[in-house]
């Protein structure tokens, strides 16, 4: 059974090396602080809006990830389609969680660590762009296909303090995975808001568009509500 809907596989994943220096003063400041934020805790519930009809997993699923030390922590699955979870299920998600990336504004400089190319200024907000994302920054069941997306951040003042607001990871164009498929589109949009002196990630939208084999394609749509803990 599949208890891992898109959003959570196509999460970015590690990536070892540290944030590119970057012109701007303002983005260099928040990137700084993505990278010396620690993990939060947080309740989240996933709700498939659209899916493959081959898909019989669970179209809504709701865990909780409890902070264990600056970057470690554990998961615990509380419901799936607003049902308390059988053993095997529990223990099914034990073992994909061990492996689950912790998302948040801690992985913001990760993702984010090329210079961006372009600097806009709309309605107050400012911009950026990156017109390709960096090895191992978004994985799929199918691969690495960071090199095929590219990124926009917004940046606007909350409260005096200006903070990365929205995170939006997209594909241009059509591209391949591993020869066999096609990603026809692809879009993840990330929403945080200010939470004490750091934003949290507080939403998370997901499409994708694939062409594939053996029934494996299709059109997904997810969405995420975290709740800060």
């Amino acid at each position: 059974m599949r208890l891992i809907p898109l959003l959570a596989l196509l999460s970015v994943s590690a990536i070892a090396a540290p944030a590119a220096a970057n012109a701007d003063p303002v983005l260099k400041q928040l990137l700084a602080e993505s990278a010396k934020a620690p993990v939060t805790g947080f309740e989240r519930s996933l709700r498939a809006e659209v899916r493959p009809d081959s898909d019989k997993g669970p179209a809504q699923y709701v865990e909780r990830f409890t902070p264990t030390g600056p970057a470690s922590g554990r998961w615990t699955l509380i419901s799936l389609d607003g049902k308390a979870p059988t053993a095997k299920q529990v223990e099914q998600h034990r073992k994909t969680s061990a492996e689950a990336v912790i998302p948040g504004f801690h992985r913001l400089h990760l993702v984010l660590s090329p210079t961006p190319t372009k600097r806009t200024e709309v309605g107050g907000r400012t911009v950026y762009l990156w017109p390709s994302l960096p090895e191992g920054a978004v994985t799929t069941p199918g691969g690495d296909i960071s090199r095929n997306l590219s990124a926009e951040a917004t940046v606007e003042d909350a409260g005096g303090k200006p903070i990365i607001s929205k995170v939006r990871i997209f594909a241009a164009k059509p591209f391949k995975i591993r020869g066999i498929a096609t990603m026809n589109s692809f879009e993840v949009t990330s929403q945080y808001r200010l939470n004490g002196a750091l934003p949290v990630l507080v939403s998370q939208t997901s499409q994708s568009d694939v062409k594939a084999p053996f029934g494996f394609g299709g059109v997904r749509k997810s969405v995420i509500t975290y709740r800060p803990l």
